[in-house]
């Protein structure tokens, strides 16, 4: 972008929709104050910029640090819409088919005052995650996987399907970071898979899907015996101290390196038993102890295997994340088929009030020896969950805070401090404002994947619906929803206490408890008591998503959904309208057979009818005409009719499709697929 003033830049942010809406012929008009060479430039990060992009493979999530830089230019303060940033990821799988688009999720963002930390430091920039499950392609543990990510970052704007490159879309707010990571392998493609020992507990578990095998393995002990043996199988082994000397000497890994473990072991042991073996297994395997220590005393903070390069918050979510960049190929205590070592980061929070650092937690990820490692090395991402109800404030207090992350390989961090291997970030992070409700009685907050408040009592989605989870706008009004409802709440407050969820079906007059087992976010089970009664999960770690049911109704009805307490508190409720069908397409031609049927030039007739109860659009266009992909018919309701295609003298073939779009929110995540029906036509010279 030409070089702006300061008063320029935040003008050119405020005028970035109005060029957005307008078109070519009507830019004139707007008489903008912002040149408009400046928007015709890309990836301007003068007021948001991406840090670090990673991934995390036990929650199979890829993560981006979005650094917002600036105390304005964001659209409003906490109280008002504000704006968004939203981030699109891609990953290349290295194996010629290109860049795949996994999808976006989406950022609010608002103009924070800026104020001074507990060190006199200015609050900025603030470190946000965001965060999207994929599932990734897997490859046996003999293979690296090792996928390159990119991430595509824009301000206002949701980054085009499908445009890796960037040349299709508007990326002025914008910027582009790459990041090589790795996909952890198959863990049941192994030699001497117990099948006939598990063959009856996979056949009861495919009967029952709604049960977990711990569970219907519970009071047989044959079952049992077959589960313990898979683990056996498909956990993956610690190397013993003699492999590590073995594969390491060759690779000149520093025994302080390779032995940390044990010698951080027999520097915190009251036993003298402890330290007589570790003496022992070092003296049968030629190094040297005393050296060793030595070595270890005098390393500090390094970071020649792992940096800590990234710390930031997930805003949607409640979590805290680090990334760290690991950037050898060895010294991870074994290959990707052995159990290799643990990256920990331990969190702290410190408040602008009291200045005092408090324990958030400690999570880890694992890492490897992995032959030919990217030189700009690998990127892990280390996710907490955390619960931050308690430090949340209105939003006309903006709350920032300062966090700390502290890496250490291997061994957790035990103070504020870095360890021999690894490094502290600091970073801000700021908090949403905290809801209107107060703790008194049970509160849905989440139904279908969008927010309680943005259903309207028709049971379907109100203008600028956003899906919670990725905080990307549902593209349509007036949606229903389809197949897997999750059902979210305010449940910390209530942990260890029991509820109900209660299904009225408004439609047939039928009511229901549900009482079937359900999913928690760490893959453990809520399971109904004989009273269709369930637990609420206070921890944010098993639960960070405060799921309290998900059910699929499968029905077209209109459901009202009840949480209730049973502590006489008043219940809540929300409905919803389902629809199930998908929309009911029908396309024939008159005289529709053999390939070459149609002479070039004469017209095809034919018919069409589209039935769907939320339908958005459905659009009939063929591509046999002088103009390519011609629209014969559109519309917004269900309609039948005929058509007639005047097709070209000089085509060879094209097809007739029909294309109906129907506003429903799938699995509570995603509005349903377009349904598409197409008929090709090939076409012959006159005689």
């Amino acid at each position: 972008m030409e070089k702006l003033s300061e008063k320029q830049l935040l003008v050119a942010r405020q005028e970035f929709r109005p060029y957005l809406t307008s078109g070519s012929k009507t830019l004139s008009k707007l008489k903008l104050k912002t040149p408009w060479s400046a928007f015709k430039q890309q990836l301007n990060t003068t007021f948001e910029s991406l840090g670090c992009v990673g991934y995390n493979s036990e929650k199979k999530q890829l993560t981006a640090t979005v650094n917002i830089k600036r105390a304005t230019g964001y659209s409003g303060g906490l109280c008002t819409n504000g704006s968004h940033e939203y981030v699109r990821f891609y990953l290349n799988y290295q194996d010629g088919a290109g860049w795949e688009d996994m999808g976006v999720v989406g950022l609010n963002v608002h103009d924070i005052p800026t104020k001074k930390d507990c060190q006199g430091e200015n609050e900025l920039p603030m470190s946000y995650v965001l965060r999207l499950n994929i599932s990734p392609k897997k490859k046996v543990c003999t293979v690296a996987n090792l996928p390159t990510v990119r991430a595509v970052l824009a301000w206002n704007t949701i980054p085009e399907p499908n445009d890796p490159n960037l040349t299709k879309g508007t990326y002025v707010w914008s910027d582009k970071k790459d990041a090589r990571i790795q996909i952890t392998p198959l863990q049941f493609f192994i030699p001497n898979f117990p099948v006939l020992e598990m063959d009856d507990l996979l056949h009861a578990a495919l009967l029952k899907p709604n049960l977990s095998l711990n569970t219907i393995a519970f009071d047989k002990p044959e079952y049992m015996l077959a589960l313990q043996k898979v683990k056996q199988y498909i956990t993956p082994k610690d190397l013993p101290f003699k492999e590590l000397v073995r594969l390491y000497t060759k690779d000149k890994i520093e025994p302080h390196r390779f032995g940390y473990k044990l010698l951080n072991k027999i520097q915190n042991t009251p036993f003298t038993g402890n330290v007589s073996a570790i003496s022992n297994l070092f003296e049968m395997n030629n190094v040297s102890l005393s050296d060793s220590l030595i070595h270890l005393n005098n390393l500090e903070c390094n970071t020649n295997y792992e940096e800590l390069i990234c710390v930031g918050a997930d805003y949607n979510r409640g979590a805290l994340v680090g990334t760290i960049k690991v950037k050898k190929s060895s010294g991870y205590s074994g290959s990707l088929c052995s159990s290799g070592s643990k990256e920990f980061v331990s969190f702290w929070l410190q408040t602008e009030e009291n200045c005092e650092w408090v324990h958030a937690g400690t999570s880890s990820v694992t890492v490897y020896d992995i032959d030919n490692i990217p030189s700009d090395g690998l990127f892990y991402s280390v996710v907490l969950p955390y619960n931050f109800e308690d430090l949340k404030k209105n939003c006309s207090t903006p709350n920032v805070l300062k966090v700390r992350a502290v890496l250490s390989w291997n061994v957790p961090p035990n103070d504020m401090n870095c360890s021999s291997w690894g490094n502290v970030v600091e970073s801000y992070i700021q908090l949403k404002p905290k809801d209107s409700w107060h703790s008194i009685g049970p509160k849905l907050t989440v139904i279908g994947g969008v927010r309680v408040e943005d259903i309207g009592s028709d049971g379907l989605t109100k203008p600028g619906t956003f899906f919670d989870y990725y905080d990307t706008p549902v593209p349509y009004d007036n949606c229903a929803f389809a197949r897997l409802i999750m059902v979210e709440a305010k449940t910390n407050a209530f942990a260890g206490q029991k509820y109900k969820i209660r299904v009225d079906n408004l439609t047939t007059g039928e009511s229901n408890y549900l009482n079937k087992s359900f999913k928690l976010d760490d893959n453990s089970e809520s399971t109904a008591n004989a009273d269709n009664e369930y637990t609420y999960y206070g921890d944010a770690t098993n639960n960070e998503n405060n799921i309290v049911a998900r059910f699929i109704p499968g029905n077209n009805d209109l459901l009202k959904i009840t949480l209730e307490h049973l502590d006489g508190s008043i219940p809540d409720s929300q409905v919803i309208q389902m629809d199930n069908t998908i929309p009911d397409l029908t396309l024939d031609i008159v005289n529709y057979g053999e390939c070459s049927h149609f002479v070039k030039g004469s017209p095809i007739t034919g018919s069409f009818s589209v039935e769907e109860t939320h339908l958005e659009e459905f659009i009939l266009h063929t591509s046999l005409t002088d103009v390519a992909h011609h629209t014969i018919a559109s519309g917004t309701a269900s309609t039948s009719g005929d058509f007639t295609v005047h097709t070209s003298s000089t085509k060879n073939c094209g097809e007739i499709s029909l294309t109906a779009r129907h506003r429903v929110i799938l699995d509570s995540k995603r509005i349903y697929p377009a349904r598409n029906i197409r008929k090709i036509v090939c076409l012959k010279d006159p005689v």
